[in-house]
């Protein structure tokens, strides 16, 4: 008897859920579509200002709202309540799972149709969770999952990237050289070019002042950074009497480099100094602008690079 009883309320609340989703799979294709129609029209391309750029944002903060009247409406009309609530965490739901797990990095191919899938699971568990009849304790369960999404995804996410340049400088062709980090610096801006087999690969990276660490955005903050870049050697570097280490012309820099311990010279213009630390067949360019990097902060980046593996090199 109580079999029977179960199994309708059981379909009941599958239809809930389900026409919550459908709703939210009409939302979100519409004005998926809508976004499409506004970017590609001639008022958007021809639009003054801030162009179509200004406009993309302005519907940025327009979609969310009008989504949300949308699927209340709609809500309403297949008889799913509490309508607001439902379009309000439905929302809410999918918004924060994109966010949170990172989503855009993870899928490219298809990346509309998982969209559109997650919205719907978003809208059926939101239906779902707002039923009055359903117990707590599952309802708490939904909500810890959903808060451990975001040191997860933070995680993996951080690994991807790790992983993605890690493979990148792996197959950069040229050693990587890197120093002694100093007290008060950082590494970061990792990268390398002709990675593909170019004729003149290169590995390049920053050390910046921890005090900048939300970023450099005036030339005083960026003068404080160190730049490095790491080549083979040309068979035009031949210090000191010519020290373009990665080009392959025959000027010689003025005034010339000179050398400063086995395998480490110097050249300066101005303020502007490099240092040059031939290691095998590689050779790696220390740039700054002294001050205000220390002179002896440069010296100690060019008497201790070493050959090192990929994840010496954070990511950022």
């Amino acid at each position: 008897m109580s079999s029977v009883v179960v199994e309708p309320l059981a379909v009941r609340r599958s239809w809930h859920a389900a026409r919550a989703a459908g709703v939210g799979l009409v939302g979100v294709t519409a004005f998926t579509l809508a976004t499409r129609l506004i970017l590609d029209s001639s008022t958007c391309q021809k639009a003054q200002g801030y162009g179509c750029l200004g406009i993309a944002l302005l519907w940025s903060y327009v979609v969310p709202v009008l989504l949300f009247f949308f699927s209340w409406t709609a809500l309403r009309l297949v008889n799913v309540r509490p309508a607001w609530l439902t379009a309000l965490l439905g929302i809410g739901i999918g918004w924060y799972v994109s966010w949170s797990t990172h989503l855009t990095e993870w899928v490219h191919d298809g990346a509309t149709y998982v969209q559109l899938a997650l919205c719907m699971g978003a809208f059926a568990l939101a239906a779902w969770s707002t039923q009055s009849s359903r117990p707590l304790w599952p309802r708490a369960a939904v909500a810890l999952v959903l808060l451990l999404l975001m040191p997860i995804g933070s995680f993996a996410s951080t690994q991807a990237k790790q992983s993605r340049q890690s493979n990148e400088l792996a197959a950069a062709h040229v050693p990587l050289l890197g120093p002694n980090v100093p007290t008060g610096y950082y590494l970061n801006g990792a990268g390398a070019t002709g990675s593909s087999g170019g004729n003149d690969p290169t590995f390049f990276y920053r050390l910046t002042p921890d005090n900048l660490r939300r970023g450099a955005n005036t030339m005083d903050e960026l003068h404080q950074e160190i730049k490095v870049i790491v080549g083979p050697v040309q068979p035009g570097f031949t210090p000191s009497s010519h020290c373009a280490a990665l080009t392959s012309s025959s000027p010689t820099p003025s005034p010339a480099c000179s050398q400063v311990t086995p395998g480490v010279w110097r050249s300066a213009n101005y303020q502007y100094v490099e240092y040059y630390t031939r290691v095998g067949d590689a050779v790696a360019v220390i740039q700054a602008t002294t001050p205000p990097v220390n002179e002896s902060v440069l010296r100690e980046l060019a008497t201790t690079m070493r050959v090192r593996t990929p994840s010496y090199f954070p990511t950022g």
